[in-house]
């Protein structure tokens, strides 16, 4: 059985995700490397296009009253830059390089490290952003479970990943671009993140899609994907998810 045919699975069982082994990264995360279409990327270089990615993130966070933010696996800072500095940001990420370039950019209190039980206090948050983040964790379940603690009541947990049950990932199987990735080790579909979500005591407020009016919507991607053909899926609506859930107050 193929993953995604595993990925598949999840809907007909109670398990959350497929886990993926993972594969030696001989660099930094952040450091240039090469996407799954083979081309050289330089995400310090692409600052702009990537904060404009996650600019629908931001939008919703400063639409709230000004609080507690913490975003998990901040990159290089492309949303904490957009966050306004009413709220109080802190960022979590495993890379040195990450804390080193985000904070060129960003007002926020910034941490090298991972997320554990102890990190931060129960009950500290106003918001908790993991985006692109879950599937790079060996064992999402206490990670999701820690930040429910850690968000105060009425909090809300944004989580983007890839949706492994997507159109894309059904039409080219093992071609599926975010297969590619080395380092993604747990694998959603859409459906297993937000029933982790409800199992672990969240309400989900808000489901999106991101990609028409987003860079990735091309004519290009829609008609790569009517062919199936290439050795690597496009960039395509439903391909990410991103879920946004509620602590009940």
């Amino acid at each position: 059985m193929s993953v995604i045919d595993r990925c598949l699975e999840l809907y007909r069982g109670d398990r959350y995700f497929v886990s993926y082994p993972a594969r030696p990264l001989q660099q930094d995360y952040w450091e240039a490397k090469k996407d799954p279409d083979g081309l050289v990327r330089d995400a310090a270089a692409e600052r702009d296009i990537r904060k404009e990615d996650v600019r629908y993130i931001a939008e919703y966070v400063n639409g709230r009253a000004p609080g507690t933010i913490l975003d998990i696996g901040f990159g290089l800072g492309e949303l904490l830059e957009q966050i306004h500095p009413d709220h109080q940001c802190f960022g979590l990420d495993p890379s040195e390089l990450a804390v080193r370039t985000a904070e060129q950019w960003c007002h926020a209190d910034l941490r090298h490290g991972v997320l554990e039980k102890k990190t931060f206090a129960p009950k500290s948050f106003e918001v908790v952003i993991a985006n692109h983040v879950i599937e790079h964790v060996d064992d999402p379940v206490p990670f999701v479970e820690t930040i429910f603690d850690i968000l105060k009541p009425g909090g809300d947990f944004i989580c983007g990943t890839p949706n492994f049950a997507s159109a894309a990932a059904r039409v080219f199987g093992d071609r599926f671009r975010l297969l590619h990735d080395p380092t993604h080790v747990s694998l959603f579909s859409d459906d297993s993140l937000m029933r982790l979500m409800r199992d672990t005591g969240f309400v989900v407020e808000s489901v999106d899609y991101p990609f028409f009016g987003t860079r990735f919507a091309t004519l290009h991607a829609c008609e790569k994907m009517l062919s199936g053909s290439g050795d690597v899926s496009p960039a395509f609506w439903g391909s990410f998810v991103t879920v946004t859930a509620r602590k009940p107050a």
